[in-house]
């Protein structure tokens, strides 16, 4: 079967959290599933009868059977011929984390002649496959993909698309049972607490650490293929009853903010570290460090050694910041390649309200040279603002998936 006009690969990975708001806007969050629950939708074109036939007979398949189904997005070129057998074969690397709670595999040449599925009996750190049963024949490397393949129901209902009395078209859309009789051990190295190693120039650009004060920083930064939208939401209450006048109940001085970034995703280790960012924080549960990764305040001079305190362009800094208790981090990004994070303990302005005046928590160690520095930013705790996250491919190895975070306090 071809792949319908316009179609897509989408895989969807969704946990859910129970999060508890107080009247200030602070929250209590608990993580209602160990594992998430995981989507996949595939788009198929039915070129002849029969495929046609096939794809609406579908509609009709009990919801309650189990269908095995290739994980079409983790589809890989066979690297190497095995032989007829063989109870092993070898598969990247890179697609070891698609294995995960993944109890078969399939070897697949084309439509016509279709392919074969082998049950799993161990997966190594070296990609290495061991099979229970022996390859009944041999595949050439030059010809043949590898892909998982999961046990998965239908969704509840589904549509298609009739071109032609025999061309017919059809979203697939399979939820993925949790239990898939995998192989009872996976490699340590690609699980989810370990991420693979990217390329700098496609990942983490800007020196920040993996962890900050024990919390895990989000480093990806923002490529600018799309705007980066943000909404503020005030947390008071207006009191209006239409008679011209009205006042305002703050209840906090800390406003909700979100912003989504969409993310081209270049390579298989970037995909598989956003997912594995994502199930470590089990969605929405718990809250990460990220920069705001917009300019947020110009030095107005260098700041030498030992100083307490930073000059900056911007007068208003106090009036809008000193009561809330946020926005008191942030990260000076150099030219370099590096950074650095400081703790603020205040904002004011100097005598003849002429610049703001930022005031450090600890002296600073290191001079900060103002022609070096690329870019002040916030540096904030967020946490994802959906207990979704979806991932669109475009092949195997590129993808893109748009991010929201809300900012919070803990």
């Amino acid at each position: 079967m071809m792949a319908a006009e316009n179609a897509h690969i989408s895989e969807k990975i969704s946990f859910l959290t129970n999060i508890l708001t107080a009247w200030d806007g602070s929250e209590q969050r608990q993580a209602l599933r160990r594992e998430p629950r995981r989507y996949v939708s595939y788009d198929y074109t039915g070129m002849d009868a029969e495929q046609s036939e096939r794809l609406r007979a579908l509609i009709y398949h009990a919801q309650s059977t189990a269908i095995s189904f290739p994980l079409w997005h983790a589809a890989a070129e066979l690297p190497d011929n095995a032989s007829s057998g063989q109870q092993d074969i070898v598969i990247p690397r890179e697609y070891l984390w698609c294995y995960r709670n993944i109890g078969s595999v399939a070897l697949w040449l084309d439509d016509v002649r279709g392919g074969s599925v082998y049950d799993l009996k161990y997966i190594t750190a070296t990609g290495l496959l061991g099979l229970t049963g022996e390859l009944g024949k041999e595949w050439k490397a030059i010809d043949t993909m590898v892909m998982p393949v999961f046990q998965g129901v239908l969704a509840m209902d589904d549509s298609f698309t009739s071109r032609t009395d025999i061309v017919s078209e059809m979203t697939l859309n399979f939820e993925l049972l949790q239990n898939q009789n995998a192989p009872p051990f996976f490699p340590k190295q690609y699980d989810v607490e370990y991420d693979e190693e990217i390329p700098t120039t496609w990942g983490y650009q800007r020196g920040l650490p993996a962890l900050y004060k024990g919390v895990e920083v989000w480093r990806y930064e923002p490529q600018w293929a799309d705007n980066l939208d943000g909404k503020f939401t005030k947390n008071a209450n207006r009191i209006d009853y239409d008679t011209g006048v009205f006042k305002f109940d703050p209840k906090s001085y800390n406003p909700s903010e979100t912003r989504e970034i969409t993310y081209a995703l270049k390579s298989r280790a970037m995909i598989n570290n956003l997912a594995r960012f994502f199930y470590r924080h089990k969605g929405a549960w718990k809250s990460f460090w990220a920069p705001t990764w917009i300019c947020d305040m110009e030095l107005l001079e260098s700041v030498e050694a030992g100083s307490m305190q930073m000059n900056v362009k911007m007068l208003w800094y106090w009036k809008y910041y000193n009561k809330s208790g946020r926005r008191k981090k942030i990260v000076v990004f150099f030219n370099d390649g590096t950074c650095q994070i400081l703790g603020i303990s205040g904002y004011s302005r100097d005598q003849f309200n002429t610049y703001g005046v930022v005031f450090l928590e600890e002296p600073l160690k290191k001079e900060i040279v103002r022609e070096r520095v690329l870019m002040i930013s916030f540096f904030c705790r967020y946490r994802f603002e959906s207990d979704d996250l979806l991932i669109d491919y475009e092949t195997s190895r590129v993808a893109t998936a748009s991010i929201t975070l809300k900012e919070v306090d803990n």
